[in-house]
């Protein structure tokens, strides 16, 4: 009888630590969806802001662009390509598909 107790108490401690890290995984989810929506929430109120611009100008570039890497170019078909990404501000960077 006692060594029923011990196991379902050891099976009952194991069964706790795995939720408890199971709740600790689902709040750093939401706190990482939370962030994202209100980055993309300030993105969104820029473009709202510079949406119907007639001229691009230094201010509208650095309210939506944090860096711009360009890496080295490299050879490919006899023609040199670079590489350029774009870093947004709030989002990141931007995958764009290749149309050629």
């Amino acid at each position: 009888m006692e060594i029923r107790y011990f196991k379902m108490s050891d099976n009952y401690e194991a069964e706790q630590a795995e939720l408890k890290e199971k709740v600790e995984k689902l709040k750093n989810s939401i706190d990482h969806a939370k962030s994202k929506m209100d980055d993309i929430s300030k993105f969104i109120s820029l473009v709202d802001k510079y949406g119907d611009f007639e001229e691009l100008t230094p201010e509208i570039l650095r309210a939506f662009i944090d860096k711009v890497l360009i890496y080295e170019k490299q050879k490919v078909d006899g023609h040199y390509k670079h590489t350029i990404e774009i870093i947004y501000n709030f989002v990141r960077a931007v995958e764009i598909p290749d149309f050629d």
